[in-house]
């Protein structure tokens, strides 16, 4: 590798990678026959892999190779499965870095699996690969990538990568990490383990990495990457010392493998081993920082589907009301869409309404005492989401309560004219209601000849509609929001 400084920045190659490995047998042949012991140890100075774990690390294995040598040789990279049907790498190992050029999906295939000398091992082939549209060679930066796998692995355990939108900040600096890969077991970058081994590794501060600030870890000064070399916006910077003492970093061989904070349920893919000055040296490793690559994620289908809104439903006469409500998981949705399972032609769309991220819309053409099952669906920057478990309903000859056509504010009192509610049977009451978004009691007030005034309104944002009572139960119009600023 370059020293650090010079104008040419280092640049991990996987080419070279792939070539190291067809000469390990004889390396390791050689070693016995000195006398000399292999290195204990993984990644390089950290320890064994522990069965059930990792189960979403995959191994990218070079076809050509793969066809006259060994799934051990074979091995060039890491990844990590972030959903059944996508692998996420990092782009130097599916790039020339002389050239440019993009490997062709049929170049290589993925390997799940624990150790690479298993018999058992599975293999599955690639059918697309996609770099992200920004990734340098010059300057590594956005080293990633997303494999697009023949056949989804429903049986494999997957990982989430961190989004920009989490706040959990586990990609800080001072939070504790680990790497896993196959890659070499000594800082010379020519010794394989068959079984993939794991580091537990420490976050830099952004300024060691790119802003020229020194670090000291355990009695260790680490040396700092200066401005040019590397980016704190789009790069981590991470390295490890044992308990003897020893300098823990990824290696040749790790490079697309995962960085991983967190536990349990909260644990996310936070990093990609991307590229370093050696290994195990006073130089930290720099991975990939993929919370700053939610954009490509997403539009690349690595994230998977955002969760399904929230939904609920009110029976209407001849119609169903679907009122949507955004999922907890941050998909900002931009439209809802509810359908009747059986028949999804019967559905209605509807926008999320100002001050709310909820909204409604109806389905209508329903025949009343006949029972409906509802999902839905939300549409945001990442695409559709998942599908929401369906709600039973059957429409009743309630009222159409009506809606507000015109509303005007006067202080705290607010002055609504709405259209005529409608009812197979005489009404019972039909009033205008409003209920502060933040929630809490709300106000309400008579409808007499289309009109309503609801007086001593506190200042904030309300939900309001039109409600209509008969003999069969209330319903409600579409909702306004309305701001009361007095």
């Amino acid at each position: 590798m370059n020293p650090r400084g010079t104008s040419v920045r280092p640049m991990p190659m996987p080419t070279y990678r792939r070539e190291v490995r067809r000469f390990l047998t004889l390396v390791m042949a050689l070693a016995i026959a000195l006398g000399i012991a292999a290195p204990a140890g993984a990644v390089v100075n950290g320890s064994s892999s522990t069965p059930g774990t990792f189960g979403f690390l995959v191994a990218l294995l070079d076809t050509q190779r793969l066809s006259t040598m060994s799934v051990f040789q074979s091995q060039f990279c890491g990844g990590s499965l972030t959903t059944p049907t996508t692998v996420v790498t990092a782009a130097h190992c599916v790039v020339n870095q002389k050239d440019g050029t993009r490997d062709l999906p049929t170049s290589l295939v993925v390997a799940l699996g624990r150790s690479l000398k298993d018999p058992a091992i599975r293999t599955v082939a690639v059918t697309a690969i996609t770099v992200h549209p920004s990734y340098s060679t010059s300057t590594g930066e956005n080293d990633v990538a997303v494999l697009t796998l023949a056949a989804p692995q429903t049986d494999i355990q997957t990982i989430a990568p961190l989004k920009n939108s989490d706040t959990s900040g586990l990609d800080a600096s001072g939070t504790k990490v680990m790497v896993a890969g196959w890659g070499s077991i000594n800082a010379f970058g020519n010794t394989f383990p068959d079984t993939f081994r794991t580091g537990e590794l420490i976050l830099l501060p952004v300024g060691t990495c790119g802003q020229g600030q020194n670090y000291s870890l355990n009695g260790v000064t680490f040396l700092a990457y200066q401005p040019g070399e590397a980016n704190s916006a789009s790069m981590l910077c991470a390295i490890g010392i044992n308990a003897n003492g020893q300098i823990v970093d990824s290696c040749k061989g790790d490079s697309g493998g995962p960085l991983v904070a967190g536990e349990g349920l909260d644990t996310r893919l936070v990093g990609l081993v991307s590229w370093g000055l050696n290994c195990a040296t006073r130089h930290p490793g720099v991975y990939t920082k993929l919370s700053a690559m939610t954009d490509f994620l997403n539009s690349s289908g690595a994230l998977g589907a955002p969760a399904p809104p929230t939904i609920s439903v009110t029976a209407l006469n001849q119609r169903v009301r679907v009122t949507f409500t955004s999922s907890t998981q941050g998909a900002s949705f931009t439209t809802f869409t509810a359908a009747v399972t059986a028949t999804p032609t019967q559905q209605c769309v509807a926008a999320p309404i100002a001050a709310s991220a909820s909204a409604s819309c109806d389905i209508t053409g329903l025949v009343n005492g006949q029972q409906y099952a509802i999902s839905a669906t939300g549409t945001s920057g990442a695409g559709p989401s998942a599908t929401s478990t369906a709600l039973n309903v059957t429409p009743i000859a309630v009222p159409d309560a009506g809606r507000i056509k015109t509303a005007v504010v006067d202080g705290r009192k607010l002055q609504v004219r709405v259209t005529n509610s409608v009812s197979e049977t005489p009404l019972l009451a039909t009033r205008i209601a409003c209920l502060p978004t933040t929630g809490g009691p709300g106000r309400s007030a008579k409808i007499v000849q289309g009109a309503a005034t609801i007086k001593r309104l506190a200042p904030g944002d309300y939900s309001c509609s039109v409600t209509a009572r008969n003999e069969f139960g209330t319903s409600s119009g579409p909702q306004q929001i309305i701001r009361i600023t007095a």
